[in-house]
């Protein structure tokens, strides 16, 4: 990995770090929170989600054709699910309960959105990976 791009997520996660900590955050609380951004920019290279683009400057994390393709591809499975069971939430508490909707319960179908992206792709990149 190159020292600067490493040189300059240290300085990015140094600046985020005093700003929560002035923003009134507990010191550990942004400790915790610059240390978290830290893991993500030692990890986001080497996660096969982005290439690292070194004359990009400031901005050297960029996705590739294979990221993009694998984004659109999970993001469209994770939306006609989501689509799906908030359909099916309708029917169920329109036509047999007769009762609205609970919030709970559409709480639950986007946060079984997120979990279906996450997963679909995380497994698109592991079946792509072995070919």
């Amino acid at each position: 990995m190159n020292i600067r791009y490493l040189a300059s997520r240290a300085a990015i996660v140094a600046v985020l770090g005093v700003a929560f900590g002035l923003a009134g955050l507990r010191w550990w609380w942004a400790a915790l929170m610059a240390t978290a951004a830290l893991g993500f920019f030692l990890v986001a290279p080497r996660s096969g989600r982005y290439v690292v683009e070194t004359q990009s400057g400031i901005t050297p994390l960029r996705r590739d054709e294979r990221a993009r393709a694998i984004r659109d591809k999970a993001t469209r499975t994770s939306f006609v699910l989501t689509i799906l069971g908030v359909a099916g939430l309708t029917l169920v508490y329109g036509l047999l309960l007769d009762t609205p909707v609970p919030v709970a319960a559409l709480g639950g179908i986007l946060g079984l959105a997120v979990a279906i992206y996450v997963l679909s792709d995380l497994c698109q990149r592991r079946s792509s990976r072995r070919l």
